[in-house]
């Protein structure tokens, strides 16, 4: 067993109002291959035993919080937290799982029944009689949003049962508050995640954010201002672009299986990898193009947007999960950090 080469930074999660890791492990990629409905949602080449192995690593590198799904590998994800929960203290991690994109053969995945019965399936599978978080994973209630108050009522059920401590939902890709009352292309749906924030009031939101998120503008409230005035949580995830920002130029422009959500992901088409290379390449001209160096940058920028994030991490193996949480034992100067903005956002002017 390695031991830690660093502590771990760990900070408060508001919503959840516990001590976590700033790094949590992302478990969606360890499920591997899947398809839900004929849609691919897994990765390929993964290895059960390599990315069990993961789970352990990160464990022993002091990560704290483990982030999985019951649509991840349709349940084998669950499973093999579900194998390392039963080697550790259940009190010394928080465990989140998701629920709302399989419907099994129910009308739909937010069907009172389907929760109830992917809750139990969710529990089985991490040998564990509580979440920590359990997250709305989708914004798709139906027509008319004809199962919200449906999944709102089971989810605050499970929470007053003490089955859940804290509720999730995810958060746009791009958001500020007041493109609601706005001629912006995204008003709508910015006034109906408002919405939906208002009626399901969650403890702690998703978001993805990382080096090429957009920059917002001082009289703009972006999403980790709003959580903060509302005192939720957030999660960022993509922070490494889903490995794409730590790969060597040129690399991964091949085909994937049917099964993995790559292959239909317009991030990882050739022109859009070819954007990325070309975005990139002053900061690796600058900061080097290992892996290390990489994720030391990607992670210590999510980390610098606001002090009460958490950032997941994906990995399908130990040395990958390894490579990364290290990344953070070198911590990215205030200098650096105005570097990497202007590097990447040349334009663009922030108070």
């Amino acid at each position: 067993m390695r031991r830690n080469v660093y502590s771990l930074p760990r900070r408060v999660l508001p919503g959840l109002n516990t001590e976590v890791s700033v790094i949590g492990a992302g478990c969606w990629a360890i499920g591997g291959p899947a398809a839900n409905h004929g849609v691919p949602i897994g990765w390929d080449a993964v290895d059960p035993l390599a990315a069990y192995e993961g789970l352990r690593r990160a464990h022993d590198l002091g990560v704290t919080l483990f982030d999985t799904a019951d649509v991840y590998g349709l349940g084998q994800s669950e499973r093999l937290l579900g194998r390392l929960l039963a080697r550790v203290q259940r009190g010394s991690v928080v465990v989140s799982s998701k629920v709302g994109y399989f419907a099994g053969t129910a009308a739909h995945p937010y069907a009172p029944t389907q929760m109830r019965h992917q809750f139990t399936t969710t529990l089985d599978n991490l040998g564990t009689d509580y979440l920590d978080l359990y997250f709305l994973h989708s914004t798709d209630f139906g027509a008319q949003d004809r199962y919200l108050i449906d999944a709102i009522e089971v989810i605050r059920e499970l929470r007053e049962r003490g089955l859940v401590r804290a509720v999730g939902m995810r958060a746009p890709h791009t958001f500020a508050a007041q493109w609601a009352e706005s001629d912006r292309p995204e008003a709508a749906a910015t006034a109906r995640w408002l919405h939906l924030f208002e009626v399901i009031r969650p403890d702690v939101v998703t978001v993805r954010y990382n080096l090429l998120s957009p920059l917002y503008p001082p009289q703009e409230t972006d999403i980790f201002d709003f959580a903060r005035d509302h005192g939720v949580g957030v999660l960022i995830k993509q922070a490494l672009g889903q490995g794409t920002l730590l790969r060597p130029p040129g690399a991964d422009r091949r085909a994937f299986s049917g099964e993995d959500h790559r292959s239909r992901d317009p991030q990882f088409q050739p022109a859009a990898l070819a954007e990325l290379d070309a975005r990139l390449a002053p900061i690796r001209a600058r900061f080097g193009d290992m892996p290390a160096a990489l994720a030391r940058l990607a992670l210590g920028y999510a980390l610098h947007r606001d002090p009460n994030t958490v950032v997941l991490v994906g990995f399908r193996d130990a040395d990958q999960i390894h490579t990364t949480v290290t990344s953070l034992a070198d911590p990215l100067s205030p200098q650096e950090i105005t570097e990497l903005r202007d590097l990447l956002h040349p334009t663009a002017r922030t108070a």
